[in-house]
């Protein structure tokens, strides 16, 4: 299991053509720090596959996402496959961030959603 505190939570999406989603959580805003990203595009079907990358950038790769869980101060995530393994991020939003979070990790996740909401 890898744990790290993120400093700097971010998430984007195509709001013209809602074809785009984006989450990335990382320790600091700068290179060679621990992070966590997402993305989901929705231009061409894919079976709900997401692309996971990290700083241990040969666990990172397209999967389907079958369990992940987001709290109001913590998300963990489970990666399939030989390289995969489980992370737990730790953080701090304020309200209407962790309300728009919650929302782009749900689509990013697929419905029926993959993601676990507590809180």
């Amino acid at each position: 299991m890898i744990e790290f505190q993120a400093q700097d939570v971010s998430y984007s999406e195509d709001l013209e053509f809602r074809e785009y989603f984006q989450v990335l959580f990382q320790e600091k805003d700068e290179p060679g720090v621990k992070y966590v990203l997402l993305q989901r595009q929705f231009e061409i079907p894919d079976g709900g596959v997401c692309y996971f990358e990290c700083d241990e950038i040969e666990r990172s790769g397209s999967h389907v996402i079958r369990k992940a869980k987001l709290s109001r101060d913590r998300f963990e995530i489970d990666v399939p496959g030989e390289d995969g393994g489980k992370w737990v991020v730790a953080f701090e939003l304020e309200d209407r961030r962790y309300v728009a979070l919650k929302e782009v990790l749900s689509i990013i996740l697929g419905k029926p959603s993959r993601l676990e909401i507590k809180g």
